[in-house]
């Protein structure tokens, strides 16, 4: 039972929600639920980059592009381009690259049955250039996934060492990224065609991590056509001018050719396609390489920090400085990651987001749940003492409930049925439970419509006060008013008691203004919103005179100066009220007497 109390106690709440929020915190770190929303902010970061801070490679990477003119001006299948690749390779030859790479699928077997020494020209053209220029061929899959053969001469040519893959591992949402072949292959590391390249460029160790794509503007391709041109004009300089010392790519730029998801566009000749060749992300890769290298992840055990430490949204009432704070909370995240982005470092804010934006709302759910039940428990305990319009103004929190105690100056209303005792006596339960439900209701309606706190029924008196816990210009004016009401209101109750045949009653009602303790007072299983003080007790006594002075309301002196000028309240002397001696004032209502 002490363990249930301590978890209804608003610090152990705090504690265990806060334990609750870092416990998803961390799950959401673990199990990486924030992996697509992180990408998706790396795309549009990238795309960022790649328009305002583009970094251009002291040497870029040269691309020749096999595209649709070349697939239309030679006629041949492109496994029998023997003789046009050996004239790109003479090309390279002349034109002193620092490194050739061949980003297409080369010839599985000999094709010397078709036409006599046909492999030789191909064959020769990879031993002229290897002699001078590092070359780099690209060993293709198959659809089981394992590498399609290269014809074994021009292996032996180049040398086994010179193999390379050219898979592009992709996302879970099937964009590439990063390079890191070990997440599609096995134990690719240092066999792919990008790190080869790199090493023959002086990066021996280019690791893994995520593509700088703020590295270089958007490629530019030179047509295979052209190269062959100018090979075939013995144009030495332009080739040199144009490939000189620079790292060459040859691949399939058409339409028709492989493709891959990139998170930017990369072809100036398709500016807003995002599907681009796939030798264009193999040079993107090698730009990042020969750069300011990969993009590193941060430190998961840092991230797995931050994102604990959004948790810390669990803390603090809702209002208008959280709201500012869970706007601007992703605003700077957002900036934070832009800036390490820049500096090589990637942070994944997804899952820190979604930390804070779960603790913000798990706290929101629950203030709404604790506004909930603390209504409820405010209808519960002013349902029936106050008004409904009262009462919605309390739950809407423009009226001060008072629950905790205070001391005030309120008018008091005590009312009782003269002879009820002895009438009670000779009557059947039922009836008499019937007459007291239908007086009190009405009652109960007549101060509740002028601002009053009914406080209890005690047989067949009922106690009322003005003033708690709406605060009033005029209390006593109030309490009037609704004694007035009463009495019209009995005339209501009598009406039906001479339908049935039984004797009207009459009510005498005293009003009398003191300072008392209001607050919610009992135990904790029972317990009312009341008053307690010598101006209660003096109330009480004062009814007692309304019998003997004749008039159906008494009060005080206090009361009749708070509202003087105003009811024709008759002096009725000094009378000894409650051990002290009090001036009393009797009144019959205006619209009562005119009745």
């Amino acid at each position: 039972m002490d363990a249930f109390s301590r978890l209804d106690e608003h610090k152990t709440r705090m504690l265990l929600g806060l334990g609750i929020c870092m416990l998803a915190a961390v799950l959401l770190h673990v199990f990486e639920a924030g992996g697509q929303l992180s990408r998706t902010v790396l795309d549009g970061q990238f795309n960022l980059m790649h328009r305002h801070e583009v970094h251009q490679p002291k040497n870029d990477v040269v691309i020749v592009g096999i595209d649709e003119d070349a697939t239309k001006a030679l006629i041949e299948p492109f496994s029998l381009w023997h003789p046009h690749l050996a004239r790109f390779l003479d090309a390279m030859t002349l034109a002193r690259p620092s490194v050739v790479g061949l980003d297409i699928p080369m010839p599985e077997r000999s094709y010397q049955f078709l036409v006599p020494q046909y492999d030789q020209v191909l064959l020769q053209g990879l031993q002229h250039l290897k002699a001078q220029t590092p070359l780099v061929l690209a060993q293709m899959l198959d659809d089981s996934g394992t590498f399609r053969p290269v014809y074994a001469p021009y292996v032996a040519a180049v040398g086994a060492d010179a193999l390379a893959s050219v898979v592009l591992c992709q996302d879970d949402d099937g964009v590439v990224r990063r390079f890191d072949p070990n997440l599609c292959t096995v134990n690719a590391r240092g066999s792919m065609l990008v790190e080869k390249m790199a090493v023959h460029l002086g990066v021996p160790n280019p690791g893994t991590g995520l593509v700088d794509f703020s590295a270089g503007e958007k490629f530019e391709y030179i047509p295979f056509l052209k190269v062959l041109e100018w090979q075939s004009q013995g144009n030495a300089e332009l080739l040199e001018r144009t490939f000189g010392g620079k790292p060459v790519l040859l691949g399939v730029v058409a339409r028709f050719g492989d493709r891959a998801r990139a998170p930017v566009p990369l072809a100036s000749w398709e500016p807003s396609k995002r599907r681009v060749p796939g030798v264009l992300m193999q040079a993107q890769i090698l730009r990042s390489m020969l750069g300011e290298g990969l993009i590193r992840e941060a430190n998961t055990w840092l991230v797995g920090a931050l994102t604990a430490l959004a948790a810390l949204f669990w803390l603090g009432r809702i209002g208008w400085f959280k709201l500012a704070a869970v706007i601007v909370f992703p605003l700077l995240l957002m900036l934070a990651s832009t800036g390490l982005l820049g500096k090589g470092i990637f942070l994944p804010i997804g899952g820190i987001l979604l930390a804070g934006i779960f603790a913000f709302l798990a706290r929101l759910a629950y203030e709404g749940a604790q506004q909930v039940r603390q209504r409820k428990w405010l209808r519960g305990t002013f349902g029936s003492y106050v008004s409904q319009e009262v009462l919605q103004e309390i739950m809407a929190g423009n009226i001060r409930s008072g629950l905790e105690g205070a001391r005030m100056r309120l008018c008091i209303l005590f009312a009782d049925i003269h002879g009820f005792g002895p009438r009670s006596e000779n009557r059947p339960p039922q009836e008499v439970v019937s007459l007291l439900n239908d007086y009190f209701s009405e009652m109960t309606v007549a101060i509740h419509q002028h601002k009053g706190t009914v406080d209890k029924f005690v047989g067949d008196g009922i106690m009322a006060f003005f003033g708690a816990p709406q605060a009033l210009e005029c209390p006593e004016k109030n309490a009037l008013e609704a004694a007035q009401e009463m009495l019209l209101r009995l005339r209501n109750v009598n009406a039906r008691l001479q339908e049935q045949g039984a004797a009207p009653i009459e009510i005498g009602i005293a009003l009398h203004v003191g300072e008392v303790v209001v607050g919610h007072i009992g135990s904790e299983t029972r317990h009312e919103y009341t008053i307690i003080g010598d101006a209660v007790s003096r109330t009480s006594k004062l009814e007692q005179l309304a019998g003997a002075l004749k008039y159906p309301v008494v009060c005080s002196a206090a009361v009749a100066k708070a509202v003087e000028g105003s009811g024709d309240l008759a002096d009725c002397g000094e009378h000894v009220v409650a051990d002290a001696a009090i001036q009393v004032y009797g009144w019959t209502p205006p619209l009562l007497a005119a009745r």
